[in-house]
């Protein structure tokens, strides 16, 4: 069997097995589309198949004061390899952190985590959910804390963030997210759009003992928190463009801005302080490749970034969730066997269209 052969026998097999390692589920809105076929090439009746390279993560940012560094909370997490498949509006991905792709990380201590990060591009809104929950970090840079040698490990440091966002595309007709995000069309021409929704986003950072270790908390301000508590709601605002060169290679970039009304509390083991702000929240999306009518190639970077100000410094917390992946995707017209047996996955698909109208 050719490796094509192989590929597409295994992105079927993942429309009717649910077990295993799931990644990521994303379901785009079904709705007639409308688009400018000078600027996309849609391709939804093909069964785009990908092998790809994930590595997520989710980090805190300590913020520092006028004479001492701020420091990040790393997560040890995983490089994972996986398989997905794109058929009509649903993206299926399934992934595992193998070990023999991430020997040799031993010093930067065990990291246990459920990341659950989602995408939704249709074609007028772009919506992204993540949960997360994470425990065990190590603090970068190397030999911050004096007296301790290498990485210093926080195996009982725990993040917990939900969070949800939601924008409108406005140049719908022109440009895809779904070209450069998830293989499945192709943008043509360079074309960008302005973008407008919200988010909104609540999360815990709690040790322990004292986010800051014991032997330079009293250095900062707010050396004996130990527990940080936020929920932040704000509009946003960005743009996105798709830069084209000959039809096939692509670079698109995004920003979005929001500016959020935040709750932040502070805990010690003596009470806490509560604090109202208004942060410059960001979310980015990078991704870079060739993009064939059967081919694509594609090296992305999804990242958004809470910003939460507290009670003790001037400067803010940051925590930013994302995700870097390398991507190879494949588009299979199906013949008359293959279509019948997506038949099941073809009149679930009608039956969700009937419920979303």
């Amino acid at each position: 069997m050719t490796v094509k052969g192989i590929i597409l026998s295994a992105c079927m097999c993942i429309f009717f097995i649910s077990k295993g390692y799931m990644q990521g589920i994303k379901f785009l809105q079904p709705h007639k589309d409308i688009v400018d076929s000078n600027y996309i090439n849609p391709y939804t009746k093909d069964l785009t198949g990908r092998l790809f390279l994930s590595n997520k993560y989710s980090r805190v940012k300590i913020p520092g004061s006028a004479n001492h560094p701020s420091f990040t909370y790393m997560p040890n997490t995983k490089l994972a390899i996986g398989i997905g498949a794109t058929y009509h509006s649903f993206t299926f991905n399934l992934a595992y952190g193998t070990p023999l792709l991430n020997a040799g990380k031993t010093e930067k201590g065990n990291t246990t985590y459920l990341d659950l990060q989602g995408h939704i591009y249709s074609r007028k809104f772009a919506v992204d959910f993540l949960g997360q929950l994470y425990k065990g970090y190590y603090i970068s840079p190397k030999d911050f804390v004096p007296g301790y040698s290498g990485y210093f490990l926080r195996p009982d440091l725990r993040v917990r963030l939900v969070g949800l966002s939601a924008y409108y595309v406005f140049n719908n007709k022109e440009f895809s997210y779904r070209a450069s995000m998830i293989q499945s069309e192709r943008q043509l021409k360079s074309a960008g759009t302005f973008l407008l929704g919200g988010e909104l986003c609540y999360g815990i950072v709690k040790g322990d003992s004292a986010l800051i270790p014991l032997q330079i908390s009293e250095q900062y301000p707010q050396g004996a928190v130990n527990r940080l508590r936020f929920a932040k709601i704000g509009p946003s605002f960005g743009y996105a463009y798709t830069f084209v060169y000959d039809s096939h290679w692509f670079a698109t970039g995004s920003i979005t801005l929001n500016a959020s009304l935040d709750f932040i509390r502070e805990n010690t083991i003596i009470g806490y302080r509560n604090h109202f702000a208004v942060s410059p929240d960001y979310m980015t999306r990078l991704a870079i490749g060739y993009n064939s009518r059967r081919w694509i190639y594609t090296a992305s970077w999804v990242n958004t970034t809470a910003v939460m100000k507290g009670s003790y410094n001037d400067a803010n917390y940051k925590i930013s969730s994302g995700n870097y992946r390398l991507t190879v995707a494949h588009r299979f017209t199906l013949n008359r066997k293959a279509r019948k047996m997506m038949k099941p996955a073809d009149k679930f698909i009608d039956a969700t269209k009937k419920l979303m109208q």
